[in-house]
């Protein structure tokens, strides 16, 4: 039989490249053939490397035929990482598939990861794609799959609550995903969960065949160079291992390569949208829409090189095209006017970055030379709120009243200490504070006013304290809570019981829990700020306030904490401690920023703090330099009024203000 040589070349060519083994397909490229968004503006599209660029790097250390074991990314929110692990989870399914574990801190956090992004991102990819095969028995009915794990031909993937032990034990994986890594606690047998979730791949490293992938949002610094310290973020120390790669643009003017940076950032106040970035060589602010293009067009540089350095990322908002340098302005500007709380926040969710808590407070003498000449007694301008606090002992009551504005500015009115017993609350230092309480104090306009919220501590003489705040409206009987995540005021409870031992529902005495911590945190991260007495062009928000009556001793007792952090049994405790015996006028100023928070600090909105000072302050004189809408506001009665057919809208009709039944409580 004669065979034409043609034919059995196109035969024997087709035969190979049957079967010829296909080279494993990137990361990178399989992502937008594959991964549709199943939240956010782009809901039920594929995924686009238009939309975030700064993935692609990082979709190619993950990609099956890339020799790094693990990929780190430090990142911020609104970045989409978080997206890119769960994709690499369908990845490995199809193109690898074996066994893996996705582990993230808390039950909560494992249910909504399966039924917000994991299953709904399954769900559309069989739909969009027709890869039924791949997750056969995956259903929302449960059947095969269930919330902690998703089988597949040739293996499955587990889901794992990193804060229990038997979630990361009695399994064999080659691929993880460390979620939320920096928010994984201590075991409570004292384990570690990094090292116990390392554990699972065991079978892998000697061939070094495993691969893990671990990103975070950062939490606290310890304030160690090298992120060794006790309690430093977990992911921000893997970071610092890594060979740690920046996401590098180009000025539109100058061509110069930079990273963008918090200190370069320019923000217009009263204009966030024209907010910018400075460029590092020459003076052009980048704008929104140059940083767009620049963002596509950038590139990661590693920083740092060695042998054992690993893949390690920074991903943080300003590279993020979910977001804007208006949005990033706007939250700034917001977290300035939370004080410590809002600066770790915007270090954490906007930079990427973990924060050093400023727990340590300041010389106190440091502080005293910063004494500002404004009467003792008297409101100045701009507070708004004034509340105090009132700390029990038993040989007197101490006792500071504070002023606050609306950007959390406070200002010591006064600082008193009332000598006498306290055992009795109709007699002694309790006969000094009732005076006191009832006293009126002017402003800086010459306006009278009283004390709004008068806090007093009921953690010695809580039997006293709690009769005399009964006896007297717009007083607070607290106590003091300690432990991070306690809110700064809680709901009360109803102290006082009837002879038959149940609580009084009328007429009762209320303690009401403040939390402590976060409140100290926030202070001497306020106590830190310098202002105009330090040369700076303006006071900042959250800046304290004191005037030139206040002596030593008080400075001392204000200064009398710190923060520390210790292991105590394997574990991490942090704590505020005492490195002076009195520190009364700390707790005050503690009572009165709760107080404040009571009164609607952090609460109310832009309008009825207009409202509040319309109230308490007048109205300034309108001159040249006024801006327009204080003019119009002040047009004489003789305006002609707006043009003939102009509309104007009617003023709402003001209702009336609620009854405020705290204040008539007995």
């Amino acid at each position: 039989m004669t065979v034409h040589p043609g034919a059995l070349r196109a035969i024997a060519q087709v035969m190979s490249e049957a079967i010829r083994p296909q080279p494993p397909v990137p990361f990178d490229r399989w992502l937008p053939q594959n991964i549709v968004l199943v939240d956010g503006p782009r809901k039920g599209e594929f995924w686009s490397i238009e939309d975030a660029p700064y993935l692609v790097e990082i979709a190619q250390c993950l990609s099956q035929d890339h020799p790094c074991n693990l990929v780190t990314v430090r990142k911020g929110q609104q970045t989409g990482v978080s997206i890119l692990a769960l994709s690499w989870m369908l990845y490995i399914a199809e193109n690898c598939p074996d066994n893996s574990l996705y582990g993230v801190p808390g039950l909560d956090a494992l249910q909504d990861i399966n039924s917000g992004k994991l299953q709904p991102l399954i769900d559309e990819w069989q739909r969009k794609t027709g890869k039924d095969v791949i997750f056969p028995t995956t259903s929302r009915s449960g059947v095969g799959s269930t919330t902690y794990e998703k089988k597949f031909a040739g293996g499955s993937l587990y889901l794992a609550n990193a804060n229990t032990v038997m979630d990361l034990s009695a399994k064999t994986t080659r691929f993880g995903v460390k979620d939320e890594v920096s928010k994984w606690q201590q075991l409570p047998n004292g384990a570690d969960p990094e090292n116990l979730f390392f554990g699972r791949f065991t079978a892998f490293r000697r061939q070094k065949t495993y691969k893990i992938f671990e990103l975070s949002t950062p939490e606290l610094d310890s304030g160690d160079a090298l992120g060794e310290g006790p309690g430093h973020c977990r992911i921000d120390r893997s970071f610092r291992r890594s060979d740690q790669r920046f996401w590098n643009i180009r000025c539109p003017e100058c061509g110069a390569e930079q990273v963008q940076t918090d200190g370069n950032f320019q923000i217009d106040r009263a204009h966030p949208h024209r907010s910018g970035m400075q460029c590092v060589g020459c003076e052009h602010v980048i704008s929104e829409s140059e940083r767009v293009i620049a963002v596509r067009s950038g590139r990661f540089v590693p920083t740092l090189n060695g042998p054992d350095r690993h893949p390690g990322f920074h991903v943080d908002q300003f590279i993020s095209l979910m977001m804007s340098y208006e949005a990033i302005a706007e939250d700034k500007i917001t977290y300035e006017a939370k004080g410590e709380a809002g600066a770790k926040d915007y270090h954490n969710v906007v930079l990427g970055l973990p924060y050093q808590m400023k727990g340590n407070a300041p010389d106190h003498q440091r502080l005293m030379e910063r004494r500002e000449d404004y009467p003792a007694g008297t409101i100045p301008a701009g507070g708004l709120l004034f509340p105090a606090g009132a700390d029990v002992q038993s040989y007197g009551i101490y006792c500071e009243g504070v002023a606050f504005s609306e950007d959390r500015q406070s200002w010591s009115v006064f600082a008193e200490f009332f000598e006498g017993a306290t055992d009795n609350p109709q007699a002694g230092a309790w006969l000094l504070l009732e005076e006191f309480y009832r006293r009126e104090f002017p402003d800086a306009f010459g306006v009278l006013r009283r004390i709004d919220a008068l806090a007093v501590d009921s953690g010695y003489r809580t039997n006293q304290v709690l009769e005399w705040c009964r006896r007297h409206p717009n007083t607070y009987a607290i106590k003091g809570m300690p432990g991070r995540g306690v809110p700064a005021i809680s709901v009360p409870q109803r102290k006082s019981v009837t002879k038959g031992g149940k609580r009084r529902r009328f007429g009762a005495a209320q303690s009401w829990p403040v939390g402590t911590w976060a409140l100290k945190a926030e202070l001497y991260g306020n106590l830190h700020k310098t202002g105009l007495r330090s040369g700076e062009a303006a006071d900042p928000p959250g800046y304290c306030h004191f005037h030139m009556d206040l002596g030593e001793e008080f400075f001392q007792q204000l200064t009398a904490e710190y923060f520390t952090q210790k292991l105590v049994k394997g574990k991490l405790h942090e704590e505020w401690a005492q490195r002076r015996e009195h520190n009364h006028f700390l707790d005050c100023r503690i009572y009165a920023m709760a107080m404040a928070e009571h009164l609607g600090l952090s609460r109310m909105s832009k309008d009825q703090w207009a409202a509040l000072r319309a109230r308490l302050e007048p109205e300034a004189a309108v001159d040249l330099l006024s801006p327009p809408s204080q003019a119009v506001a002040a047009r004489s009665p003789d305006y002609p009024g707006p043009p003939e057919g102009t509309v104007v809208a009617e003023e709402p009709i003001s209702k009336p203000e609620a009854e405020n039944r705290w204040k008539k409580r007995r």
